[in-house]
């Protein structure tokens, strides 16, 4: 479940960017780490790559939307601390891999915070398609 509200240290992100949603994890107001192409190169899957920026470069005038847990989930997720580090550590790489169906922002999200990669937003429109 997804809530409008302020996040906090380690919260996984999104903001809705229209015909989808984009994902990120929350560090402070002055870093959000993203799966995503460096300024300039916003549209540009063989740019991106895991990158920090500021909230408002995440938001880009969008409102944040933090993600709730439900029961399940809070048995599964790794604590904040966890979360953040793993997601610095893969700051820098991911160039040239980024891909819609199965590397995009929401996996990276999700591999940060559940160590596995999956994306709701993607299993939703093959399923909507392809009835899987």
């Amino acid at each position: 479940m997804w809530k409008m509200k302020k996040p906090n240290y380690g919260d996984q992100i999104r903001v809705n960017r229209g015909l989808y949603y984009h994902h990120g994890i929350y560090v402070s107001d002055n870093e959000v780490i993203q799966y995503a192409s460096p300024k300039g190169s916003e549209i540009s899957p063989e740019t991106a790559l895991i990158i920090s920026t500021t909230l408002d470069e995440f938001l880009k005038g969008g409102v944040v939307e933090v993600r709730e847990y439900d029961n399940s989930e809070l048995n599964k997720v790794r604590s904040k601390d966890e979360i953040v580090k793993f997601a610095k550590s893969q700051l820098g790489t991911g160039l040239g891999e980024y891909n819609l169906i199965d590397n995009n922002c929401e996996h990276f999200s999700n591999y940060c915070a559940f160590g596995e990669k999956k994306s709701n937003q993607v299993e939703d429109i093959l399923s909507m398609l392809f009835g899987r």
